[in-house]
């Protein structure tokens, strides 16, 4: 199904960011071509709800409106981290190209990303087929030696186009051919007793990001210089790391930890952004009272059990690919969801700051003292009985659901249709109110319940939507809506609001 970046403006951002070492012609092409490939290209594309409810994703009812008026599934902008490296060759040819190609650089502004991506290939593989040369970098274009580091080892900061030059000759990658000669960036160069390089870093300080860290042939940074880079990111420190330096991560105070050491940090860690797991065997276990401010990415990951007292301010994301079975006591977490996972079972007490999703999950009961601060839904069908004791939205369930749980699909809190696309359920119930405020052709289930309010202000009902069996016990709300008269089949118990 034809697709819609409902984050556009995450791109937007995510372009200016790679393509500021560029000239002016170099950006407009990254403003225009990249940005036309990262919209179409799917590897970036994943359904909205899983990372929009990390975010602010009321604030994104307008692409959503659009995305269903024009019947294009919506989706949510992800870099992907190949992606990411692809595009980063793809720039570093674009930013050279004037002292590769003058002719085709006046030219740049009519090629396509898919054609440029070949020229980069190309180029890049020249590159890794150039010898490694010899010799020093000597004299004025030596750089300055900003750490040194057993064995005769330091890093270098590159301080000239000449030092760029003779980097990228002798790593066979791209430094030195004119897309860094500004500057706007701090690169980098680890070199040993022999003044050889053998890893190239590119910091951003602006954005106190590290860009990328590069063995020889554009590859990723060894693991035996592992060692080398942690001290430098020591003394850079950054606050954003580039997606493939997973070994590291950065915890609120500065300090850089490396996650093939999680064993070892101190309980109560708190770490400034996401903790990335995914297809890291190697990470068994995590400290007791572990903070993280992002997500916590667990997808393929060898971890088997979550610390104690875990605090994860975004999502538990990727439980669906982790072998995790069941989640740990003093568990708080902005948005959970347990969508065909294999978590069973979850501590007393858990809280969910936001919302809880629990549909095709295997849980089948929830113990005492769980909170939901927003949303919550479940399959009544396999989740018969609620603890007396749960609150959601600050609510008790009592309160919520008097007369106990109906076998349908449940949703418990306040939602808009963008947050539900439900059209082709059988049968769902709310506890709350439903907004369908300014929509066309929104679909409906075969049979909704509404124990809040039923918002169609301004929307478009198709003739479909008559022949869904609906119940509002709260007022249903028709003012400007195509539907002038609710049809035979709906049972509304509060007001009807007309123009």
């Amino acid at each position: 199904m034809p697709s819609l970046v409902i984050n556009a403006e995450d791109v937007d951002r995510f372009i200016e960011e790679r393509a500021a070492h560029l000239d002016e012609d170099g950006r407009a092409w990254a403003r225009r071509h990249l940005r036309r490939f990262l919209l179409r290209d799917s590897r970036n594309h994943q359904p909205y709800r899983s990372e929009a409810l990390a975010g602010d994703w009321r604030a994104l009812r307008a692409s959503l409106r659009r995305a269903r008026h024009l019947h294009l599934e919506p989706v949510w902008f992800r870099l992907h981290p190949r992606v990411e490296d692809e595009i980063g060759c793809v720039l570093d040819w674009v930013g050279a190209l004037h002292e590769l190609d003058d002719r085709m650089a006046g030219k740049l502004a009519r090629i396509p990303y898919e054609d440029a991506r070949v020229h980069a290939d190309e180029y890049h593989a020249r590159l890794a087929r150039c010898g490694t040369g010899a010799g020093a970098v000597g004299g004025a274009d030596s750089g300055e030696t900003v750490m040194d580091l057993a064995g005769g080892w330091r890093w270098v900061r590159l301080t000239s186009a000449a030092a760029l030059d003779d980097e990228g000759r002798r790593m066979r990658h791209c430094i030195g051919d004119g897309a860094y000669d500004r500057f706007r960036t701090e690169i980098f160069s680890l070199r040993d007793g022999h003044n050889e390089p053998h890893c190239t870093v590119e910091f951003d300080r602006a954005r106190e990001r590290v860009q990328q860290a590069r063995g020889r042939a554009n590859r990723d940074a060894p693991a035996k210089y592992l060692d080398h880079l942690e001290a430098l990111l020591r003394r850079l420190k950054p606050k954003r790391l580039h997606t493939r330096l997973t070994e590291f991560a950065i915890a609120e105070n500065g300090e850089i930890l490396r996650l093939s050491r999680a064993a070892q940090w101190p309980r109560g860690t708190r770490l400034l952004r996401h903790l990335v797991l995914s297809n890291r065997n190697d990470v068994t276990r995590l400290p007791d009272g572990l903070h993280v401010n992002g997500s916590l990415l667990l997808a393929n990951c060898g971890l088997t059990a979550l610390p104690r007292d875990l605090t994860v301010c975004h999502s538990l994301a990727g439980l669906a690919l982790s072998p995790v079975t069941e989640l740990p006591a003093g568990l708080t977490v902005r948005v959970l969801n347990l969508e065909d996972s294999l978590v069973d079972t979850l501590a007393p007490g858990t809280r969910v700051l936001r919302e809880l999703y629990l549909l095709h999950s295997k849980v089948r009961r929830l113990p005492a003292g769980v909170s939901v601060g927003e949303l919550m839904i479940f399959d009544g069908r396999e989740l018969r009985a609620l603890p007396p004791d749960l609150t959601v939205g600050g609510r008790p369930i009592t309160d919520i659901m008097p007369d106990g749980v109906p076998p349908t699909i449940v949703v418990i809190g306040d939602v808009d249709f963008p947050d539900l696309l439900f059209e082709y359920l059988d049968a769902v119930t709310i506890f709350g109110r439903l907004a369908y405020a300014g929509w066309t052709n929104p679909g409906f289930p075969r049979r909704l319940v509404v124990h809040g309010d039923f918002d169609l202000s301004n929307a478009r009902l198709s003739p479909q939507s008559a022949q869904a069996r609906v119940e509002v016990h709260g007022d249903l709300d028709l003012r400007g809506a195509s539907l002038v008269e609710p049809p035979e089949t709906w049972a509304v118990h509060g007001r009807i609001l007309r123009d």
